[in-house]
């Protein structure tokens, strides 16, 4: 027996173990996904390194694998960083060079937000007037996400790491209204408090909220919305969520949401 199994190593050498099993199948990997304007953390180095081999391992046995690397490119926490610069910014705009000067204004705002409660909805104005493509809210976040992509991108070539998609949150925005629709029509949606939400008590789970009482989506929204563009772009067998466990209950309620929208 180990003459014959060595034998077959030895005659098939890198190729040993692999198959066509997956031929014609496409698998897509949610992977990585670090957040602009921090820093990349550890959570985003070990969904880096597992998402990765689990592309190498599916990539040998003959599947299609597209590696997404869902940047944290949209939500409130723009807002606040564009507040925060806005008031205590020692620095221009083009003089910030590294993630960490922002870090530190994002740490600034939480800090000085809990002596002002009006903060919080200053930067709720701000990141609202980058969702409706206000130009000076539009220029900050081009600016702090390509400082942030450059960062990533030394971590991404030291590991060898690429990907075929680079959707981030941002990509979404535009199909957030459709997503939305698609949910009501369904008959899956109720208001509460002026909030836009899904019940989920009866699958004994919180709400999940889908867009706030000023109109500002969250995302839960763009999640759902990624998973049905991804479905339709790429056709896959499967999709791969390669995340912390502290995300469980997000995406148990994320499927069961799929699940009632006739999704396997």
């Amino acid at each position: 027996l180990a003459k014959e199994i060595l034998t077959t190593i030895l005659t098939t050498t890198d190729n040993y173990g692999g198959s066509q099993i997956g031929k014609g199948k496409t698998v897509v990997i949610d992977m990585s996904s670090p957040n602009i304007a921090k820093p990349f953390g550890i959570g985003h180095l070990r969904s880096t390194i597992i998402g990765n081999s689990i592309h190498h391992l599916l990539t040998f046995q003959g599947y299609k694998v597209i590696r997404i690397n869902h940047l944290g490119d949209w939500g409130t926490q723009f807002g606040k960083l564009i507040f925060a610069f806005e008031q205590w910014s020692r620095k221009k705009l083009h003089d910030i060079k590294h993630v960490n000067d922002l870090q530190a204004l994002y740490v600034k705002f939480h800090v000085e937000a809990e002596k002002h409660p009006e903060y919080d909805e200053e930067a709720r104005k701000w990141f609202k007037r980058l969702e409706d493509g206000d130009a000076k809210a539009q220029m900050y976040w081009e600016y702090f996400k390509k400082i942030s992509l450059a960062e990533f991108q030394q971590i991404y070539k030291l590991l060898g790491v690429q990907f075929e998609d680079w959707s981030g949150e941002s990509s979404y925005k535009d199909k957030l209204d459709a997503t939305i629709a698609l949910l009501n029509k369904k008959g899956l949606t109720e208001v509460s408090e002026g909030a836009l939400i899904i019940n989920l008590e009866k699958y004994h789970m919180p709400p999940a909220l889908l867009r706030k009482n000023d109109g500002a989506t969250l995302y839960f929204t763009r999640d759902i919305a990624a998973l049905l563009y991804r479905q339709k772009k790429y056709g896959f067998t499967a999709m791969l969520y390669e995340v912390g466990a502290e995300q469980k209950l997000h995406f148990q309620q994320l499927f069961k949401i799929i699940e009632l929208l006739g999704y396997s």
